[in-house]
């Protein structure tokens, strides 16, 4: 009997996009979300409003 090797995440991922991993079955388009990053871009969209907001102040911004 032979043993059929199923090959890890990191193996089937080298030269592959997301696309091509998830168009072709090998992971699951959860596989790709992080939580953690949908929460920085709300705070970093958070900051961005009140830095408009008080963009009115007497204190110049730099931008970057």
């Amino acid at each position: 009997m032979t043993k059929k090797v199923i090959p890890n995440i990191n193996q089937l991922s080298y030269g592959m996009t997301p696309e091509e991993l998830i168009s072709e079955g090998h992971v699951d388009v959860d596989y790709f979300y992080d939580p953690d990053l949908e929460e920085i871009k709300k705070d970093v969209k958070e900051m961005e409003r009140i830095a408009r907001e008080s963009d009115k102040s007497k204190h110049k911004r730099i931008e970057f």
